[in-house]
């Protein structure tokens, strides 16, 4: 911590945090990732929403079209609708939800401003408190609060204290940016849905994928459900290698999971188009 009142206190966890513990001559460097809040789950939630969603839908449209009922064009121009809406509902949903989230944040911070202002020997002691239940000496809590009222800008650090044990919330990164997390959001959600599109893209009068298109639509129906299998796969594989999960379980998790909302879909989609036939 730097001498002086006039200088803030650099947060504990900005950027790349790296806290250095020095033990004689050697240091031990423990670094932190950036984590960006919103983004990072609008990304993950972004690109498997489309990827399952559009699949889904490509499948509920594909039924009747194994009937005979309709043309794979009907399948490409379903999945294109489909990226667009929920691209943009995406985007529009995580803008407003981390908007509003935001908001709520700040409101509570200011709350507990006013707190601390109105009843500061109250809340000293809450945090006295706290430190105890964490395990220092009372002497010791009680020279924390004085080291901290020692400062010109005391109010503003007790503030952060108070929010980051309290209520969790770090004032540096008020739930992330909402415009960035809408635009990871959108692009994620058209590069998900984008997979299990692209067999029908080509159209059957311009492959030789089996005898007739009925044959043709089942092979872009193996191929759309590859694609999206092993996209799902590789999702949840290289998700859980930064988290304790075993790598080839959440990759399997996540294909297991994305499969049975498509087939769920395909017999739904199957069934109103038996019964409307």
């Amino acid at each position: 911590m730097e001498e002086g009142g006039g200088t803030n206190a650099a947060p504990l966890l900005g950027g790349h945090a790296v806290m250095r513990h020095h033990a004689g001559s050697a240091a031990f460097v423990n670094s932190h990732d950036d984590l960006q809040k919103g983004t990072t789950r609008a990304a993950v939630l972004g690109c498997l929403d489309g990827l399952v969603s559009n699949l889904c839908l490509i499948l509920g449209v594909m039924a009747p079209c194994l009937m005979g009922k309709e043309s794979d064009k009907k399948v490409l121009l379903t999945g294109l609708a489909g990226i667009f809406a929920g691209a943009f509902s995406m985007a529009v949903g995580e803008w407003l939800s981390i908007t509003a989230e935001n908001e709520y944040l700040l409101k509570e911070v200011e709350t507990e401003k006013a707190h601390i202002s109105e009843h500061r020997d109250e809340e000293n002691q809450e945090l006295i408190e706290y430190f105890v239940e964490q395990g220092l000496r009372l002497e010791t809590a009680n020279l924390v609060i004085a080291d901290l009222e020692g400062h010109s800008d005391s109010t503003a650090r007790l503030l952060n204290f108070h929010t980051k044990f309290h209520l969790g919330i770090d004032q540096e990164d008020l739930g992330g940016s909402a415009w960035t997390a809408a635009g990871v959001s959108f692009l994620a959600f058209s590069a998900g849905g984008l997979i299990p599109l692209l067999p029908w893209t080509v159209p059957c009068s311009a492959t030789r994928w089996g005898d007739g298109a009925p044959a043709c639509l089942e092979t872009k129906l193996a191929l759309t459900i590859a694609l999206s299998a092993l996209a799902m796969f590789l999702v949840g594989f290289v998700l859980a290698r930064s988290t304790p999960t075993n790598s080839w379980y959440g990759g399997a998790r996540h294909t297991a999971c994305g499969l049975l909302a498509a087939g769920s879909t395909f017999c739904i989609g199957y069934g109103i188009g038996s019964a409307v036939g």
